[in-house]
């Protein structure tokens, strides 16, 4: 999509429906990943089960470039928001009523994949889409992606503080869907004039033809350019990444000998680092524009899964060097993730909604299948088989972007410049 002329240069980094972000931090990466796994496990005596709970969870998310579609269409950016943080407080409510029954926690995970996919999707339109200037393009994805992590902070902290209170899973269920709803009320009330800036009209094409613009995008046309190149790398990616994390607690023990400490500590790490990290790659887009800082957090991930096959291989290595390399690996989610949507609307031929919706969908089918090949290759060949197959998945991601996106962005460039 193209941007408008006129674009807001001066405005605030921070805005208060920004706590989206904040809520989806703690709610999903807290709530979700400490709460649900266990208590599914513990209900019904299957650690299996719980993995799927987690699977279905991921692939409900393909349903964002419905959400983002159906925003667009009807300008529901700020209705869809909001019922993706309202749908989380009946999730959460609804596990604690479950009881720990099957079909009721399996119904509940679409419910939550679907919330979760809806915040993904609209949260970055109401920046990406606003028209405003690089710089402050840049500061306000910053400031909106800083939002998760400070949240899964925070949620982490709830939760420990919980479980050291002897509260039940029923009790710290309520406990996420009282903190979400709060959350909720304050991202209702703030969020109404924001919504008010997106921009969703369809604009002519490069070549200022009025009538091609009048077309229908087909899906020819989203998957057959370089949007859909973009997608593939975002799969691939999501493959690498979600797929070593989804089995992190198993590599590192399996595979370097850490103890379940040494593990949480580098997730930990992991976590503060990626706050600066956020600042560091704001800073790069403000400078270099959105393509260039996400191909250099892909070439960065695939260093630090190529660096872990290598130590797998090797055997024996301290548990500092692992330490070390894994904070690489880590290191690039922020230089990923925060100018996704920036690229992504950047080379779209769809409208913003649209556009987020299918970068969540890409995201959540490269989890899915990263999820299951890994565990497959855990079964059959090794833990460490994991690390190959990210650093090649998201090896060949950089090879995308080496012989496609890039010239393509040089050439954008170029005919924006003349």
């Amino acid at each position: 999509m193209n941007q408008t002329n006129s674009q807001t240069t001066k405005g605030p980094a921070f805005e208060w429906w920004m706590l989206s972000y904040f809520a989806f931090g703690a709610g999903f990466s807290a709530f979700v990943r400490l709460l649900i796994p266990p208590y599914i496990t513990e209900a019904t005596g299957s650690a299996a089960s719980a993995g799927v709970v987690m699977a279905i969870m991921s692939l409900s998310a393909v349903v964002a470039p419905a959400i983002g579609g159906f925003a667009d269409r009807y300008r529901a950016h700020r209705l869809m928001l909001n019922l993706g943080m309202f749908g989380m407080v009946l999730a959460f409510a609804a596990y604690a009523l479950s009881a720990g029954d099957t079909l009721v926690t399996a119904l509940d995970a679409i419910l939550m994949g679907v919330s979760v996919a809806a915040i993904n999707a609209m949260a970055p339109v109401f920046i990406v889409s606003a028209g405003l200037s690089q710089g402050l393009q840049a500061k306000r994805l910053t400031t909106l992606n800083v939002m998760s992590p400070v949240g899964q902070t925070v949620g982490g902290a709830i939760l420990g503080l919980a479980a050291s209170a002897g509260l039940s899973y029923d009790q710290r269920f309520w406990l996420a869907a009282a903190f979400m709803l709060v959350a909720g009320l304050i991202v209702y009330f703030t969020s109404a004039k924001p919504a008010e800036r997106i921009q969703v009209v369809e604009e002519p094409d490069r070549d200022g033809s009025a009538d091609e613009a009048e077309k229908p995008t087909g899906l020819k046309q989203v998957l057959f350019s370089s949007f859909g190149i973009y997608l593939l790398i975002l799969i691939l990616s999501s493959v690498g990444f979600n797929g070593f994390n989804a089995q992190v607690a198993n590599i590192m023990p399996n595979v370097f000998g850490l103890s379940e400490a040494q593990t949480s500590s580098i997730i930990s790490l992991a976590g503060v680092l990626s706050i600066a990290g956020m600042f560091a790659a704001g800073a790069w887009m403000a400078r270099s524009g959105p393509t260039t800082v996400h191909a250099g957090g892909t070439i960065i991930r695939t260093v630090g899964l190529l660096g872990l096959a290598i130590l797998g291989l090797v055997g024996s290595v301290g548990p500092l060097i692992v330490f070390l390399v894994a904070q690489i690996l880590y290191i690039s989610r922020p230089f990923g993730r925060l100018p996704q949507p920036a690229v992504g609307v950047r080379f779209s031929p769809i409208s913003p909604g649209q556009t987020t919706g299918w970068l969540g969908g890409a995201a959540a089918i490269g989890s899915f299948i990263g999820s299951l090949l890994g565990g497959w290759l855990a079964d059959t060949v090794g833990f460490n088989a994991i690390n190959w197959m990210g650093a090649i998945a998201v090896g060949l991601a950089v090879l995308l972007y080496v012989f496609s996106l890039l010239p393509a962005e040089r050439k954008m460039r170029a005919a924006e410049s003349g």
